[in-house]
This record gives C-alpha cells, sequence and structure tokens, in this order.
C-alpha cells in the first residue's frame, strides 16, 4: 500500500509552535503598552509578531484568552514593583507602609497607563488556573500589611484587602480618567491617605 503525501505546509515542530505563542503574547504586551485595549486586535498583533492571522486562532482560543496572557505580564510587573516599594518600608507602621504601597500604584498607572487600564478592561471567560494565581499573588502583598498589623482575624484579610484595594483603585482610575467632576489627579493622593488614616484608626480601635 503506497502512502499518500501530506498536503500544504508542513506542521510546526512543539518548538516553533511555543516559540510562536510567545511571540503572540509579546506583540499583545507591546501593543497594550503602546495604545491600549483600542490597539488590539488579531490583526495588529500578527503583524507585531510577525506570524500568519490564523495563528493567533490556532494558538488561542479566543483573542480574549490571548489578552488576559498579556495583562498577566502587566500584573507580575506590577506585583514586583509593590513588593519592592514595601520591601523598602519594612519597617514602617501599618499606615506607613499601606500608604507606601498606594504610592507605588499610582506611579505604576501613571507610568504604564494603557497596560494598567487593559487590566480592567471587561472579560467574558475565567482566568486559567496559572492567571487565577497570579492575581492571588498581586493581593498577597496587601494582604501581608494586613496581617503584620494584627488587627485582624485571618479570615477577614483577604476581604478587606479586597476593599481597600477597591477602594484605591476606584480612586486612581477616576483621577486619570477625569471622569467624576470634581475628583482630579491632584486630588487622588490626599483622598487615598484620608482613607487609610481612617482605616487604620478603625483597626486599632477594634483590637
Amino acid at each position: 500500500m503506497v502512502r499518500k503525501k501530506d498536503r500544504g505546509r508542513p506542521r510546526k515542530d512543539e518548538e516553533s509552535r511555543s516559540a510562536d505563542r510567545q511571540a503572540l503574547v509579546n506583540a499583545t504586551v507591546a501593543i497594550l503598552r503602546e495604545g491600549g485595549a483600542g490597539a488590539f486586535s488579531a490583526r495588529s498583533v500578527a503583524e507585531r509578531a510577525g506570524v500568519a492571522l490564523g495563528s493567533v486562532y490556532t494558538q488561542f482560543d479566543s483573542l480574549e484568552a490571548l489578552r488576559l496572557e498579556a495583562n498577566a505580564v502587566t500584573m507580575r510587573l506590577l506585583r514586583n514593583t509593590l513588593a519592592s516599594a514595601l520591601a523598602a518600608h519594612s519597617q514602617g507602621s501599618t499606615e506607613d507602609r499601606l500608604l507606601c504601597l498606594a504610592d507605588a500604584y499610582i506611579a505604576f498607572a501613571d507610568k504604564h497607563h494603557n497596560a494598567w487600564a487593559a487590566l480592567f478592561e471587561s472579560r467574558t471567560i475565567e482566568p486559567p488556573a496559572e492567571i487565577a494565581a497570579d492575581i492571588s499573588a498581586l493581593f498577597s502583598v496587601l494582604e501581608e500589611v494586613l496581617r503584620d498589623s494584627g488587627c485582624l482575624r485571618e479570615r477577614e484579610i483577604p476581604v478587606m484587602a479586597k476593599a481597600l484595594w477597591s477602594s484605591v483603585h476606584g480612586m486612581v482610575y477616576l483621577g486619570n480618567l477625569g471622569a467624576l467632576g470634581p475628583v482630579g489627579p491632584q486630588d487622588v493622593r490626599p483622598m487615598i491617605e484620608a482613607l487609610i488614616r481612617t482605616v487604620v484608626r478603625g483597626l486599632s480601635h477594634s483590637n
């Protein structure tokens, strides 16, 4: 029996496919940093990565899945930035350490504005396990400070971390967008400081 020859292009080996996938992630990261979510499309990514347009959909289940992987790169950079800031204030009070995290977050949002804003684009799929772990690792930096304060029970720490982060993020986001009338960029730091001082005072009195 004579075997028929395979038609079409030869299949890429695993190493080449892996290289294409990484090139697509790298291209998406660059596009999001330069132009934000509005500049992100299958064509722009493929052209930037130097691969065929179809590679986007053979490597990823959807464009959103690709964007999530690129966002994970930004999240890891943000976590490292926050961790470095915290390490430099390891001997400070709870209030000082929370403020240093807030300042690092404000600076990151300003420096990496497009990629930072792209983190909060709506999504319709659940992040895969490794990206969910990146999200947890990001919150763990804040949880560490709350845990060291000794003012919260263990089960309360994740809730307070999310509440604080959501409040600080909301202020930074609105300040960046200028979307809340009287709230501008110059108001963000004083508002965050007032919030953190009030929270820390409340935690101290509850102990």
